[in-house]
């Protein structure tokens, strides 16, 4: 009956990456790229001994009792080999010991995870295993194959490390079990991961001790390019003050979309970072000195993590953007701000080049009045 039970209890623990696929996951952003990375785990847990196996290990004098415990403490090593950011393999050992029997498992494994560079990474994996178990006086057995299937997850700690937890169900089948031969061995690991030597950003520009604040242009070019009918005509949008650009009739000039490039944010955040302070104080001058206009302040993402989430992070963002600019003195009504998340892409989402290019940064569109 308890075999059944586990059983169960390993069929539901394989819809946990399903789940986790709807909690809040963190969108690529300026996080480290761990494609092309070597992995070294190291962990702690429990080894579950399958039921006929552990009779007959102790009908067989294996143990220093009939009754050899069902669970074990272990410990676990591994190392591996991501190629991209879903696929990658690994090998490894763990090592158990309860009453006097010793489980030894080497094993090789594929695993696939759902996005290695979020900040919570649910992955499955199947491989091989061989458990060599020894016992008193020596007794010695081992199956003659043996397969398994995994569930698990990291959560990133730092760039390079991560919390690991994982498990796996063992399906062996040993020749000296009287009858059925098949042992379903299990265990669970808590511990951590190391990646080194991932896929590395492009540099950037060398460091510059004393260069001299440049004045950032967060002007954008004239888009209505049509040429107002021939006076006497009306100014659609009303006659410009005084020092506001006006067309050839007086009337107010509007512009369309600026694309504020350097306005970014770190991973997973919606702050606004010391190098979009002086743009952003650019974009306050520039909107005061245009009393007559409304914005609309939008946000972007790319496609990793949940549309909802996404949804969120990029209202978030162009919501900090609105409250700065209200700080400098732009007037609350004035300006919206709208999160767009992944619905529109200017990229393809498939490539880490494209969704670089999504998650551009925030969108400043002149409304008309």
């Amino acid at each position: 009956m308890s075999d059944r039970i586990l059983k169960s209890v390993w069929t539901l623990a394989a819809l946990l990456p399903m789940l986790a696929l709807a909690q809040p996951v963190a969108a690529q952003g300026e996080g480290r790229e761990r494609d092309d990375s070597w992995e070294w785990s190291a962990g702690a847990g429990l080894w579950y001994t399958d039921g006929a196996l552990r009779n007959f290990l102790g009908s067989r004098g294996f143990g220093t009792s009939p009754t050899p415990s069902r669970l074990a403490p272990l410990i676990a090593v591994r190392v591996g080999y991501n190629v991209t950011e879903h696929w990658g393999f690994s090998i490894g050992t763990s090592g158990a010991k309860a009453s006097g029997i010793k489980y030894m498992t080497p094993f090789v494994a594929a695993t696939y995870t759902f996005n290695l560079n979020a900040r919570f990474s649910p992955f499955l994996s199947l491989g091989t295993q061989v458990t060599r178990i020894t016992g008193e006086n020596s007794r010695k057995t081992h199956p003659t194959w043996g397969t398994h299937l995994g569930v698990g997850f990291r959560s990133m700690l730092s760039p390079n490390f991560a919390l690991r937890v994982d498990g796996r169900m063992g399906i062996e089948h040993y020749a000296d079990l009287p009858g059925a031969k098949t042992a379903y061995n299990s265990l669970a690991t808590i511990g951590f991961s190391y990646f080194g030597a991932g896929r590395r950003r492009p540099p950037g520009a060398p460091p510059c001790p004393e260069c001299p604040r440049q004045r950032v242009r967060v002007d954008t070019v004239r888009v209505f390019v049509q040429p107002p009918p021939p006076p006497p005509h009306r100014c659609e949008h009303g006659v410009a003050p005084a020092g506001v650009p006006t067309d050839a009739f007086g009337c107010i000039i509007l512009r369309d979309t600026l694309l504020l490039e350097s306005v970014r944010f770190d991973f997973d955040k919606s702050d606004i970072t010391p190098t979009a302070i002086p743009i952003l104080d650019r974009v306050a001058e520039s909107m005061n000195a245009h009393p007559e206009a409304f914005f609309e302040i939008a946000g972007h993402t790319d496609s990793v993590g949940t549309f909802a989430y996404n949804f969120l992070l990029s209202a978030r963002r162009a919501a900090a953007v609105r409250n700065y600019l209200i700080r400098q003195g732009v007037p609350a009504y004035k300006m919206t701000a709208v999160g767009y998340g992944e619905g529109f892409p200017i990229a393809p989402n498939a490539t880490v080049e494209g969704r670089a290019l999504n998650r551009r940064g925030i969108e400043l569109r002149v409304k008309r009045p």
